[in-house]
């Protein structure tokens, strides 16, 4: 069963969740699982 939305559809994604970009904690391999069943993978970026 999938729940699709405006946002769904305009990010061409199955599921309506984001992973929020966590900087240094959640890496690639966390982003891609996100983005391989479905939802919207990103990652967070900081720096100095």
């Amino acid at each position: 069963m999938s729940l699709r939305t405006p946002l769904c559809d305009l990010l061409n994604i199955q599921y309506p969740i984001m992973l929020a970009g966590m900087g240094g904690v959640s890496y690639a391999e966390l982003a891609a699982a996100v983005s391989n069943a479905g939802g919207f993978g990103t990652l967070g970026m900081a720096g100095r």
